[in-house]
C-alpha cells in the first residue's frame, strides 16, 4: 500500500473512531439566544444549567452581547433545566432534552421585562373565576352603576369566599345606600379574611356608629387608628379627644400633623383655626378659616367660619 493510500485510510479510521467515541460518551451540543419580547437580543444574560438527575451538576454561563451562548453536554442521556435571567427581566426556565450526539440543538429564550411579567401575572389572575367578576364590578363602580356592580361583587364573593376585596365592595355600596346593617355584616366578612383591611375597618366603624353600637364603633376605630397612625381622620379623631377635654396644647400638634398630611382636610383646618384663635394668633386663625371655606364652602362649620372671619 502506498504512503498516500495508507495516510487516507488512517485519516478515515480516525474520523470513524472519533464519531464512535462521541456517540459512546453521550455528548451533545446546545446553543441558545436570549431575546426580549420584541426579538431584540438581551446582552449579558446569565444562563444557569442544572440537572434534576444529577443534583451536584451546575453550570453558569454568561451570554454574549448578542444574547447567544453555547454549551457542550457531556451526558446527553439526561434532561437539563436552563434558567436564563438578566437585570430588569423576569427569569425564564425551560427543560431541555436533546438527542445523543446531536450538535445543532438551538433554542430561543424569550424574557419578559419585569413590567410585562407583572402585567401578564395580573391578567392571568383576572381571568380566574371570582377575580374576573371583581374587576368587572370595579369598572361598574367607576361608571356609577352601583346596582350592577353589587351583583358582580356578590358573584365574586360566591366564587371565592375568602376574597376580601369583594366583601369590601359589597360593604361600601351598602353603606352608600344607607343599608348599614348589611354594610356591617359584609365588612365583618371582609375582616374575617383580612383583619388589616383598613377600608373595611372604616366601614365597620361608621356602620356600627349609625346602628348605635358605640362599643363596636370604638373597637373598630381603635384598630383602624392602630393601622393608620398618620391618616388625617385618625389624627383628627385623636385631636378631638383633647379638644373635648379643653386641652389645646396636646390637640395642636395632632392637628398640625393632620394638615401636613392633607393641607385641605376641612375638619383639621377649622379646629386648628379655633386653636389659633384661642391662642391669640388672629391672622393665623383667619387664614385657616379662609382655607376651610375654600375646601368645604358648604361644610357643617361654614357658617361659623364666615361669622368668625367678620370679626377678625
Amino acid at each position: 500500500m502506498s504512503e498516500l493510500t495508507r495516510g487516507i485510510a488512517v485519516s478515515l479510521l480516525a474520523i470513524g473512531l472519533a464519531s464512535s467515541i462521541a456517540l459512546a460518551s453521550g455528548q451533545a451540543r446546545v446553543s441558545g439566544t436570549a431575546v426580549d419580547t420584541t426579538g431584540k437580543a438581551v446582552a449579558g444574560a446569565t444562563v444557569t444549567v442544572t440537572c434534576p438527575d444529577a443534583p451536584t451538576f451546575k453550570k453558569v454561563l454568561e451570554a454574549e452581547q448578542d444574547g447567544s451562548f453555547k454549551l457542550l453536554l457531556l451526558d446527553a442521556t439526561k434532561a437539563y433545566i436552563f434558567r436564563v435571567q438578566a437585570p430588569g427581566y423576569a427569569p425564564v426556565e425551560q427543560e431541555i432534552k436533546v438527542g445523543i450526539g446531536t450538535m445543532d440543538n438551538q433554542f430561543t429564550f424569550t424574557l419578559q421585562s419585569d413590567r410585562e411579567a407583572v402585567a401578564a401575572q395580573q391578567q392571568q389572575i383576572l381571568e380566574q373565576p371570582g377575580y374576573k367578576q371583581l374587576e368587572e364590578a370595579r369598572e361598574l363602580v367607576r361608571a356609577g352603576q352601583l346596582d350592577a356592580a353589587r351583583a358582580k361583587f356578590s358573584e365574586a364573593a360566591a366564587a371565592v369566599p375568602d376574597l376580601a376585596p369583594a366583601w369590601a365592595g359589597l360593604a361600601e355600596i351598602d353603606y352608600r345606600n344607607g343599608n348599614h346593617q348589611s354594610a356591617l355584616e359584609n365588612a365583618k366578612s371582609c375582616l374575617a379574611n383580612d383583619d388589616q383591611y383598613t377600608g373595611c375597618l372604616a366601614i365597620a366603624a361608621n356602620a356600627a356608629k349609625e346602628l348605635g353600637d358605640l362599643e363596636a364603633h370604638q373597637a373598630y376605630m381603635a384598630r383602624y387608628q392602630e393601622l393608620n397612625p398618620d391618616d388625617p381622620t385618625t389624627l383628627f379623631n385623636q385631636a378631638v379627644e383633647f379638644l373635648n377635654a379643653l386641652d389645646d396644647e396636646h390637640a395642636r400638634p395632632l392637628l398640625e400633623r393632620c394638615l401636613a398630611v392633607d393641607p385641605s382636610f376641612p375638619e383639621c383646618l377649622f379646629q386648628y383655626a379655633m386653636v389659633l384663635l384661642r391662642s391669640g394668633d388672629l391672622e393665623g386663625a383667619k387664614s385657616h378659616l379662609e382655607r376651610y371655606l375654600e375646601a368645604a364652602p358648604d361644610g357643617p362649620d361654614a357658617a361659623a367660619a364666615r361669622e368668625t372671619i367678620k370679626y377678625l
